[in-house]
């Protein structure tokens, strides 16, 4: 029998360990990074957000976001069940605000995801690798190109390595501006260290940028890369594999035995190729499904 609606709420603080354990096997995190996405201006929690309780457990969790024409949820389920009265309510909110898509991960390892949306329409549009490479104290010196020099991010800078970020992004698939102020709150005090946020500068300018993580949460000894980014201008020079070896070694001094990342499977910069060529291994994939919501001639 279909599970009931009728415990579908939204989210309070003290559910935020629920929620990571839902994501559990599926996905790297803790209650703390779950806090911080209802700190997130960008969204609205009481709107955006929702678990879904049983028994007074929660045993589904779902936000959405508005991108264009479409509208994106993020989102586990603890049974299929679960995942079609999550998917019920991302629907509603999509039909409700006139979007023509909905978009909807499903993370690795989550069959019922996957059951779940194929079963409703979805059809896979794309998808995300996870990469990682080991670390040892082998990991070749980079080899910066000529007028490059390597720093750290210094404070008050923000603004420009995000823009920097967003001029490299721009031609990737489905690419979604990111104003300032719901990037900068994704970098919560938890997560954020400038030393570890590391410029590649020259003629006084910040040419490429790689923010690093000292451990992915929830994965002991896995240092994590979230951005890696070269001004076009300065692509194809070795900029981005100096970046990466730089980044390696700083992690490798912390002691990390990994260091990871998460690229779009069909990136058309060809980062894959250059993750690879430094020795990173796809270890888990993602995949983006889509259902089409409206006639294009009704849009």
């Amino acid at each position: 029998m279909t599970l009931s609606a009728d415990g579908l709420r939204a989210p309070r603080a003290d559910d935020a360990e629920a929620i990571a354990a839902l994501f559990a096997g599926s996905r790297s995190l803790d209650a703390r990074e779950v806090r911080s996405w209802f700190a997130n201006p960008s969204f609205d929690p009481t709107n955006d957000f929702r678990v879904l309780e049983r028994d007074g457990h929660v045993v589904g969790y779902a936000d959405v976001h508005a991108e264009a024409d479409r509208l994106s949820v993020d989102w586990i389920a603890g049974d299929e069940d679960a995942g079609h009265v999550l998917l019920d309510w991302a629907e509603e909110r999509a039909r409700a605000e006139g979007m023509g898509r909905l978009v909807a991960w499903a993370w690795p390892g989550s069959d019922v995801n996957e059951n779940v949306a194929r079963s409703r329409g979805f059809t896979p549009v794309r998808s995300s690798l996870e990469m990682q490479v080991p670390l040892d104290d082998a990991t070749p010196e980079p080899a910066w190109p000529e007028g490059v020099s390597i720093r750290t991010v210094r404070n008050g800078e923000e603004h420009e390595v995000h823009a920097l970020g967003e001029e490299a992004f721009a031609g990737g698939n489905d690419f979604r501006p990111t104003p300032f102020e719901e990037w900068a709150a994704w970098w919560h005090d938890e997560r954020k260290r400038l030393d570890l946020w590391f410029a590649a500068e020259a003629d006084g300018a910040i040419v490429g940028v790689a923010l690093c993580e000292a451990e992915r949460t929830g994965t002991r000894g896995l240092g994590w890369l979230e951005t890696l980014a070269v001004r076009r201008s300065w692509r194809r020079r070795g900029l981005g594999r100096a970046l990466l070896f730089h980044s390696f070694r700083e992690l490798r001094a912390l002691g990390r035995t990994a260091v990871g990342l998460s690229v779009a499977a069909e990136n058309p910069t060809g980062a894959v190729r250059l993750y690879e060529s430094v020795g990173m291994r796809p270890v888990s994939r993602r995949v983006l499904y889509e259902k089409r919501l409206l006639d294009a001639s009704a849009l």
